[in-house]
């Protein structure tokens, strides 16, 4: 037990220079990194071409580096499950402030990447495709460049199946309402 607090003073404690110029690349590192977490839904008035309603339910994370306010640029993994489908969408993200101040602020988004079809069924074969998304909304600040979001954009996910050595293929085009939090 003699262990823990002598490592604990080793690792936080200590002086000199070059632990201050450590402290000051890590904090100025931490300060230009930005993190995005969004929960919502992918809406649409069409069907399927079996009739099945493809409304999805959407999560995703998008973690990167803050350029400045009007340029983030990261990479992003996500989940959208569609009525008869699930896809992984791994992307490249580009956001940025409209407006550098305020308690409202409006920002844009622009994904762009490929989705990853997880379904599985043994008589279809499904795949994924090009995945992208643009759109806009508003950052809730709270506290030091952190806070809530809600966002509204379009879409679009490709995708296909084969079943019975038939091809088919099925673009789905969405109308995304977010929301969530921003570090």
């Amino acid at each position: 037990m003699k262990f823990i607090p002598i490592l604990f003073i080793v690792l936080f404690s200590g002086t000199g220079i070059a632990n201050a110029q450590t402290i000051k690349i890590s904090d100025t590192l931490f300060r230009k990194f930005g993190h995005y977490t969004e929960i919502g839904a992918l809406a649409t008035t069409r069907t399927t071409p079996d009739n099945v309603t493809t409304a999805a339910f959407s999560f995703q994370m998008v973690n990167g580096y803050r350029f400045s306010k009007k340029l983030f640029a990261g990479i992003g993994v996500g989940a959208d499950l569609f009525a008869t489908e699930t896809i992984i969408p791994v992307f490249a993200s580009f956001r940025g402030d409209i407006l550098k101040k305020g308690e409202f602020i409006p920002y844009y988004f622009i994904d762009f990447g490929y989705g990853f079809n997880a379904t599985r069924n043994d008589d279809i074969d499904y795949k994924g495709g090009v995945a992208a998304a643009a759109g806009i909304g508003f950052k809730i600040n709270l506290i030091h460049n952190k806070g809530f979001l809600v966002s509204f954009g379009y879409r679009f996910q490709q995708a296909s199946l084969v079943r019975n050595n038939i091809f088919e293929n099925r673009d789905y085009n969405r109308l995304a309402l977010r929301a969530g939090f921003y570090l």
